[in-house]
């Protein structure tokens, strides 16, 4: 029997509370929903121990959100939060991130956005059976060592070569393989090839320490589902196993770097500096067309170079970062 997840709402607007509730019956899982206006009540509420996932806003009377949000991590409290506010502050999206929420909602958003999270929350806790395929024990050890960092409930076993990775996911049911690519004997494309024919049929993630556009290329057409390069972190199963499960990638974990531009994407807003020059370009995002709007450009007063030669290249930049990110339809 599932069991019933314990969901706080935090909010001084009656409004907001009734809009979260009323989520969390759409979402169609045991949820039982408690309230309160207020940041202290919101503290004993967490304090408590039994409150499983929580939505709070920074700004409540008597206590702010971030403030009982901080008492309760002090205390040790585990608490899957999204904290939520309007207007947006870069400074309690800091704060998130420092005190490991998941998620920073700027309102006003929608109900789905809240389905989505409760729904993540109910595939983070459940258990993720992962299998680690590699002929180093350093590396396997190592391997899980970062994939125990990853916000998901993962129950680990290990291979040394690709026959007993088959022989295991023939007799147990693996949801995702970590899987070398260069093994002694059964290569890793070839042990893929025959897990893919096992009755659990497990998700793929290839690994490799080389950088070979070939081998990734031809692994993904095989049917892996990701290609990661050695050394990669928490964070980066994190990615992986949101993509594997059809989730949605919290923005608050989003800060990428690409060739051009350092991105960051905060709630609503996606902000891109330019390496080179020092130019910033910021843009509120939307999921419906014009997905880009309000554009804001603070162009770098030590660069000689007009902002407006790179904001094609940022609006560009921007759009594939957002849809990569699973924020907009590809």
């Amino acid at each position: 029997m599932q069991r019933t997840i314990s969901m706080l709402v935090a909010d001084d607007s009656h409004f907001i509370q009734q809009l979260l509730t009323d989520a969390a019956r759409t979402s169609k899982l045991p949820l039982r929903v408690s309230a309160t206006d207020n940041g202290r009540d919101c503290l004993t509420l967490l304090n408590g121990g039994n409150v499983d996932l929580a939505f709070i806003d920074v700004h409540m009377p008597e206590l702010s959100g971030t403030e009982a949000f901080w008492a309760a991590r002090k205390q040790g409290i585990k608490t899957f939060v999204t904290l939520m506010s309007n207007p947006p502050s870069t400074e309690a999206v800091e704060m998130a991130r420092k005190l490991k929420a998941y998620e920073f909602l700027f309102k006003p958003f929608t109900p789905a956005d809240v389905v989505s999270i409760i729904q993540t929350y109910d595939r983070i806790t459940s258990p993720t059976k992962v299998l680690i395929v590699d002929d180093s024990l350093t590396v396997r050890q190592l391997v899980q060592k970062v994939v125990k960092g990853s916000m998901f409930n993962c129950d680990i076993a290990e291979a040394a070569d690709g026959e007993t990775a088959v022989a295991l996911c023939k007799c147990s049911d693996f949801d995702v393989v970590f899987l070398d690519c260069n093994m002694p004997g059964l290569s890793g494309i070839d042990t893929m090839k025959r897990l893919m024919v096992t009755q659990s049929s497990p998700k793929v993630v290839m690994i490799s320490a080389e950088h070979d556009p070939t081998m990734e290329q031809e692994a993904l057409a095989c049917g892996a589902r990701d290609f990661l390069h050695k050394p990669f972190f928490s964070a980066d199963v994190d990615r992986v196993l949101h993509l594997l499960y059809g989730l949605r990638c919290p923005t608050l974990k989003v800060k990428t770097e690409e060739p051009d531009f350092d991105v960051a994407i905060e709630g609503s807003t996606i902000r891109l500096a330019h390496k080179n020059t020092g130019h910033v370009f910021e843009y509120l995002w939307f999921d419906r067309p014009p997905h880009l709007r309000n554009a804001i450009v603070r162009p770098a007063s030590a660069c000689n170079v007009a902002p407006t030669q790179f904001a094609h290249v940022a609006e560009r930049t921007a759009l594939f970062q957002l849809t990569e990110n699973r924020l907009l339809a590809a």
